[in-house]
């Protein structure tokens, strides 16, 4: 399957340098990329050879791909998601899915009728050691779950922001948007999908940082299984001290993941300083940084996530997965592999097999964008919010059709 990225940012530098997938997968050639800046299509057509074009209509035009990977900015992502169902290619969108449930449903109507695939990646809710939760959840050998209790503590707010994110107004740096559509989608995955609703309070507390820099928020799923989520991304406490010492993409995490952070943001005189260091992070740019020096071999947490059964409990570790019964605690081991892997996947084996997605699809996706935009709505209004468009896992729906 050939596939063109539209958009070579900061998401792009995370799908094709810091977390290899695209590069490396046996059944996808990387055939090309558009982007506004000439030095990232050039970059690019430098290091993976695939043809560039200036813009996502122009690529998504051509013959040379099957499929679109869609890592623009949030509310771009419906407009590119439908240009490439109208040409017929194959859609793999970033998370957020889009900005609004307007948008989700033009992008879910627009794959419909041209009848291509639209897949939603919420990247670390595909982690193998969060799928293999799954698996033994929906197994039943602990009993059904009674608890989903999920918290990330990191530094995420004071790295360093474009304009656009910072930018309370456009929703591009919102932390619910941007880092809970992964957390909620981790929840959602676990408790089988069906939030009936949200209950959700945010913080603004650093004045110099005019975006969202805290959230927590109570779900409960159609069974009456309660979830707790909270995220800090102020940068002072470390969710890593809970997870091995390991964060994102299975890397360890010291004291200076932080405390560099903060001095980093200190160290920009002017907003205009740090939207120019942003600018050089992307693809093309000065900064960008270079991917691993080999194969990870750990896990990737996003954060402590642990879910409390009737007869167990169970969470991640670095090798898999930890099970606490009543009797003993056991370890599964499950080989990692990057997310991006996990939904190339998903993708190729639909496509390759003319068959439907066997998760992450549309539908999914603008349910967990829905949890999303109900904690912000009820951070705003003060009041728990009913969720209407919740489905469960692809495999459940085809299921009871059948």
């Amino acid at each position: 399957m050939r596939i063109g990225v539209a958009g070579l940012g900061s998401g792009a530098v995370n799908a094709l340098v810091a977390t290899p997938g695209l590069t490396s997968h046996p059944h996808i050639r990387l055939a090309a990329a558009a982007d506004v800046r000439p030095e990232a299509r050039d970059a690019f057509a430098l290091r993976y050879g695939g043809r560039v074009y200036d813009s996502v209509e122009a690529m998504c035009a051509s013959d040379d791909i099957d499929a679109v990977y869609i890592l623009t900015p949030g509310a771009l992502h419906a407009e590119h998601a439908i240009m490439a169902a109208e040409h017929g290619k194959q859609v793999l969108a970033d998370k957020p899915m889009a900005l609004t449930m307007e948008d989700c449903d033009a992008m879910i109507e627009a794959a419909d009728r041209n009848g291509v695939r639209l897949l939603v990646g919420h990247s670390q809710s595909l982690d193998a050691g969060i799928l293999k939760m799954m698996e033994i959840i929906r197994g039943g050998e602990l009993g059904r779950p009674i608890m989903i209790s999920s918290s990330y503590y990191n530094e995420w707010l004071y790295r360093p922001r474009s304009r656009e994110e910072l930018d309370p107004a456009t929703l591009e740096g919102n932390l619910v948007l941007r880092q809970g559509a992964v957390q909620l989608d981790i929840v959602r995955l676990l408790g089988g999908g069906m939030v009936r609703s949200v209950r959700g309070t945010t913080v603004l507390a650093d004045p110099a940082r005019k975006i969202e820099g805290a959230y927590s928020g109570y779900l409960e799923f159609e069974d009456g299984t309660p979830a707790i989520v909270a995220f800090d991304a102020h940068g002072h406490f470390d969710s890593a001290e809970l997870t091995f010492g390991l964060g994102l993409y299975g890397r360890p995490r010291g004291r200076q993941s932080n405390l560099g952070a903060h001095r980093q943001a200190r160290s920009f005189a002017t907003l205009e300083e740090e939207y120019a260091y942003k600018n050089e992070t992307r693809l093309g740019g000065s900064r960008t940084r270079p991917g691993p020096d080999a194969p990870l071999d750990k896990h990737q947490f996003f954060g402590l996530t642990i879910v409390s059964c009737e007869r167990g409990a169970i969470r991640q570790t670095p090798e898999g997965v930890r099970v606490y019964g009543r009797d003993e605690w056991r370890d599964v081991a499950v080989p990692p592999s990057m997310y991006t892997e996990v939904e190339l996947d998903i993708m190729y084996r639909a496509w390759a097999n003319d068959a439907p997605l066997e998760q992450c699809d549309g539908l999914w996706g603008k349910a967990t964008t829905e949890v999303c935009l109900g904690l912000l709505r009820s951070a705003a209004e003060k009041r728990e919010v009913p969720m209407r468009h919740q489905v469960a896992l692809p495999a459940d729906r085809a299921a009871r059709k059948s």
